[in-house]
């Protein structure tokens, strides 16, 4: 279901002259192997091109991840995702997300029942090394919301009757997330900080506040911002950009993130696979 939300233009309203270096920056760092692009446009490969991109640098915690899709996919998928690992080496942080983006349109013309066993198994993959990062927490939680939404459409509700003020601690707390997955240093999350809520009405001067598990403070923050009025939402999603585009450049967390943000409150930002040649808000 398309939601009422244009985010290029948001985007776009943001006015920042590099906004759009940083995007190309990021998609041409990103460039996929051909093979490996086109095996994630392909319905048989889409799930395997997920399980790939989760694949750990470490060997032994590898050797568990493909033990377990072999346990939940079957052999014929462990051998699909060995062929991967094989032509393209390990992914880069900088392909997880595009890869992620050619995958799920084609993981989401699968029946719901296969879907869910995908899910089971990118846990699996994400449970191996005992951590979870962001790019993990990404792919559990969007392909969750799909799912369920897939089974009760009628349930879905792209804004609501919400305020930011409402909303406050909720907002502070997904922007204070925001900044400090992409400064290095306190000043810097300091200054990408202020520079986000400022954009939502609050004072600059604003204390960053201290958020000690990222990934339960989302789980509880983003479904209540998903209820934001949809004037509401833009604003916050003005703000997440400019938090992550504060320093001018554009880590792969910090786009798995602003991405996990932006599609759990409905509010799909553009896709980062463009060509580089082409502009990326076509």
């Amino acid at each position: 279901k398309k939601g009422m939300f244009d985010a290029d233009r948001i985007i776009d309203e943001i006015g920042k002259p590099d906004w759009d270096r940083m995007l190309m920056a990021a998609a041409i760092a990103a460039s996929i192997p051909d093979h490996i692009a086109e095996a994630a446009h392909s319905t048989e490969w889409a799930p395997e091109v997920l399980f790939y991109a989760l694949l750990d640098k470490d060997e032994e915690i590898r050797e568990r991840q493909l033990l377990a899709v072999a346990g939940n996919m079957g052999g014929d998928s462990e051998a699909q995702v060995r062929s991967l690992l094989k032509a393209g080496g390990l992914a880069s942080p900088e392909q997880r997300l595009p890869l992620f983006e050619m995958a799920f349109p084609a993981l989401k013309r699968r029946p719901a029942g296969f879907v869910t066993q995908v899910l089971d198994t990118v846990q699996a993959l994400v449970d191996a090394d005992g951590e979870i990062d962001v790019f993990e927490y990404l792919l559990a939680r969007v392909i969750s919301m799909h799912l369920r939404e897939a089974h009760h459409p009628h349930q879905v509700r792209v804004s609501g009757k919400r305020s930011i003020s409402a909303c406050r601690e909720e907002c502070l707390a997904v922007l204070a997330i925001l900044a400090r997955h992409g400064q290095a240093d306190d000043k810097g999350v300091g200054a990408a900080f202020a520079a986000g809520i400022v954009v939502l009405g609050f004072d600059a001067g604003e204390a960053v506040p201290a958020v000690d598990d990222w990934v339960r403070a989302l789980d509880t923050a983003l479904p209540k911002l998903d209820g934001l009025k949809s004037g509401e939402k833009e604003k916050l999603v003005k703000a997440m950009a400019e938090v992550v585009s504060h320093d001018g450049r554009l880590a792969a967390t910090e786009m798995e993130l602003l991405r996990v943000c932006c599609d759990l409150i409905h509010v799909p930002l553009p896709l980062l696979t463009a060509p580089p040649q082409t502009s990326l808000r076509s």
